[in-house]
């Protein structure tokens, strides 16, 4: 049993997810949620194609053992901590899922394996899985959101995505208040540290934001915290990384996933307006990619600084790097998961691209970073120069995509394997 000595601040969080499954969310919000997780799903079926699931797929047996888990896209069975690992590294591999800017990192990638695998092995209504996904959403939010600024060495989303896939299983194994606290102060102490700076980018660490970690151990948390194993409950008042009142203030008033953004292309968000810009411009002036002299793009210094080689040397580096995704999006007017293997990164037309473009900085970005992404593009000619300017990412909170555009997105990925239909998720 836990003391008298108690955290106001855990305890508000707590009874707030013990009290979810009375709340009636409204049709709007569940139709959201499964956008959301209709597109998050959706994007594991790009990610077992990366070297890093492949690679860290080879030790399934070994590591996890047999189960009745589906690692989707795949003919493997596994046990829940298996699946859930696997087809979370698989959603995060590719860069292509939902985020939240005042996440700073991607919060559905945490929740969703979770709650569609636990969710379908208990036959719960799609409504309760959705309801799931809305809690951890704002839960794992809510813990990125209140860190304190001068204490945060990585903005990776595993270092606060464990909160989120603890909640949403809390939420599903129907815990107690008690329960739940153990289960968040555990996923607080095991959450991954994460590296700071961008050497993740660099390296080209498969492991790239630790998403996958992180929800295994999220996972592992609510599950022991079902037994009675307890965590260090006085975190947020004795860690100093969280302002507490951020935790809690105006919870329940609305949820976090509805100003979500999605992904049109599979890189870093950072570089979407650029590409869009660019994109728009060759289309918009029917522009011939052969006759294009010089590339010049102005942006803040946080994009230049992620090109740590003129040409990306592996494929996490090209998920972050600007000339490679602008040359991608130009040579195939598509910018997605299939385009960032290695049977690109040598690839001529490519590099040759890349050999035209200058990336400046622009201190009137800088300044208005990270509220705005701006990005602004200039395309000289033999005959003609062409500048376009784009100070937002495109399917951002107030401009999200279309029900048709996110489905052909699912499409895209999904059409070749056997699948959870695109219809499943609103059958509420």
């Amino acid at each position: 049993m836990m003391n008298n000595n108690k955290s106001e601040y855990l305890d508000t969080l707590a009874k707030f997810i013990a009290s979810f499954k009375s709340k009636k969310l409204d049709e709007n919000l569940l139709k959201h949620a499964a956008i959301t997780v209709a597109d998050t799903y959706g994007t594991a079926f790009s990610g077992i194609k990366t070297k890093a699931f492949k690679t860290a797929f080879e030790n399934t047996d070994l590591l996890f053992g047999k189960g009745a888990f589906e690692v989707w896209g795949t003919e493997k069975k596994l046990s829940l901590l298996g699946s859930v690992f696997y087809n979370s590294l698989s959603i995060s591999s590719t860069d292509f899922d939902d985020g939240h800017r005042k996440a700073v990192g991607h919060p559905a990638s945490a929740v969703t394996a979770i709650a569609i695998s636990m969710g379908l092995e208990k036959k719960l209504k799609i409504t309760e899985v959705l309801k799931s996904v809305v809690l951890g959403y704002e839960i794992a939010t809510r813990f990125s959101l209140a860190r304190k600024p001068e204490n945060i060495n990585s903005y990776s989303s595993g270092r606060w995505a464990a909160f989120g896939a603890a909640a949403t299983a809390a939420y599903i194994l129907e815990f107690d208040r008690e329960q739940i606290i153990n289960a968040l102060s555990n996923a607080f102490v095991l959450s991954p540290h994460m590296l700071g700076g961008s050497s993740d980018v660099s390296t080209g660490a498969m492991s790239k934001e630790g998403v996958a970690w992180a929800v295994q151990s999220g996972l592992q948390s609510a599950i022991l915290a079902k037994s009675g194993f307890s965590g260090p409950f006085l975190f947020i008042e004795e860690s100093d990384e969280f302002d507490p009142l951020k935790l809690t203030d105006g919870l329940g008033d609305s949820f976090f996933i509805s100003s979500n953004y999605f992904k049109p292309y599979a890189c870093c968000r950072w570089l979407h307006p650029a590409i869009n810009a660019c994109s728009n411009l060759v289309v918009e002036n029917n522009i011939n990619i052969e006759e294009i002299v010089k590339i010049k793009v102005s942006t803040f210094s946080r994009i230049k600084d992620l090109i740590s080689e003129k040409y990306p040397t592996n494929v996490i580096m090209a998920q972050f790097h600007l000339p490679y995704a602008l040359s991608v999006m130009m040579l195939y007017n598509q910018c997605i998961p299939e385009y960032f293997n290695d049977d690109y990164l040598k690839n001529a037309e490519i590099r040759n691209l890349i050999n035209k473009m200058e990336i400046i900085s622009n201190d009137k970005y800088d300044n208005i970073f990270p509220s705005k992404l701006a990005s602004s593009i200039e395309i000289d000619t033999a005959s003609q120069k062409y500048f376009k300017e784009k100070l937002s990412a495109p399917w951002d909170f107030g401009d999200h995509p279309s029900m048709d555009d996110l489905q052909r997105k699912f499409n895209l990925q999904t059409n070749e394997f056997k699948h959870i239909p695109w219809d499943w998720f609103f059958n509420f």
